[in-house]
């Protein structure tokens, strides 16, 4: 298959539209929010950087790297990745987009890291779990720095089985209907974790699930206090397969007498930055986007789980959405659309309170 030219947001790239076997190096359009998103984050966190200098390591076409070059106004930029093919067209889109000052290695990531380098920017977005790199990543960051982290193994950090899960993340997952929020809720206390180990205070920044993956952007602080404070968010979620009670914390039992299970440990604060979202909703023209960021803003402050209206109100007809969440405020409860499921609520109720909520929901309010 010929490559072909791909135009995405202020880059162009010639690469393979589609992954073929044997061939390293291909463009992959799902991913395109991905990299619009995370180009506008490190947009709103570059003033906090000393020397911007980016490391895209699994670079492949370079898209993403090309990007942050060109969008978020850093540089210059490191492309790595362990195929040559790779390199070796990373360096023609480089030149395609008019890149100058640009370094391109062929190297294994970890054996990279150990090369004493620093960078300010680290992206690590590698096929499948990013968990093997993540700890010699973080060692690439200076003072402060910003670590990127895609994972696209949600089987794994979603719970079809545990064992992987724990292997790989050290975590406990779980199977049910806010899955999605839990695996990016792990993987960020994973990272979290593995900076702590290294007296590293990581953070995240902006984080998001979408289709097959998990995103989350750290701030990273060198430093013990850092370190210690950024643990104060890791915790449990219990959860009860029984009648879908959840709580924060290890739990023996449910309200409902069942035993509870256990999900973790994970990151329990917020996952996004206000200031960092506002930032990004003011310099974006696009209204897709625009709108990606209202539901991420409004998630905000809000527990660690979300409830799915159709499991919630199962044996009846769910009403509006907007007007469960009309009875919840009322009701002196928080209540939020989110980015993880078009039929789900954030909400500090119970779930006994927000079946309440449902029910009176079907109701005009008076």
């Amino acid at each position: 298959m010929k490559l072909q030219k791909m135009r995405e947001g202020k880059a162009a790239v010639w690469a393979h539209p589609e992954e073929i076997p044997g061939e390293a190096v291909f463009y992959n359009p799902r991913m395109q929010q991905n990299r619009s998103l995370s180009a506008l984050a490190l947009q709103a966190l570059a003033p906090g950087l000393k020397k911007k200098m980016v490391l895209d390591g699994f670079c492949a076409s370079g898209i993403r790297g090309i990007r942050y070059a060109l969008e978020a106004g850093l540089g210059p930029v490191t492309f790595l990745d362990a195929s040559a093919d790779a390199v070796a067209q990373c360096k023609k889109n480089v030149r395609l987009n008019k890149l100058t000052s640009s370094e391109f290695v062929c190297e294994d990531f970890n054996r990279f890291a150990t090369s004493g380098r620093c960078f300010d920017v680290v992206e690590l977005d590698p096929f499948g779990t990013p968990a093997p790199f993540v700890a010699n990543a973080l060692r690439l960051l200076p003072k402060h720095g910003c670590l990127s982290v895609t994972a696209t193994d949600l089987a794994t950090l979603c719970g079809s089985k545990n064992g992987p899960a724990k292997r790989r993340y050290d975590a406990a997952p779980l199977y049910v209907e806010y899955a999605h929020e839990l695996a990016l809720r792990i993987l960020a206390g994973f990272v979290v974790r593995q900076g702590a180990m290294q007296d590293i205070g990581a953070r995240p920044a902006f984080s998001f699930y979408q289709d097959h993956y998990a995103k989350s952007l750290f701030w990273v602080q060198r430093g013990a206090q850092a370190a210690d404070a950024a643990l104060q968010q890791i915790g449990f979620v219990s959860h009860c397969m029984h009648c879908g009670h959840r709580a924060l914390g290890q739990l023996a039992a449910c309200v409902c007498g069942k035993n509870l299970k256990w999900v973790g440990p994970l990151w329990l604060g917020d996952v996004n930055d206000s200031a960092v979202l506002a930032h990004m909703k003011t310099s974006t023209k696009d209204g897709k986007l625009a709108a990606v960021l209202d539901v991420l803003s409004g998630e905000s402050g809000l527990p660690p789980y979300f409830f799915d209206l159709h499991h919630a109100g199962r044996g009846s007809a769910s009403p509006k959405m907007d007007a469960v969440m009309a009875r919840l405020e009322k009701g002196g409860f928080k209540a939020a659309r989110t980015h993880y499921s078009p039929t789900a609520i954030k909400t500090d109720a119970t779930l006994a309170q927000l079946k309440k909520a449902i029910v009176a929901a079907r109701k005009p309010i008076r």
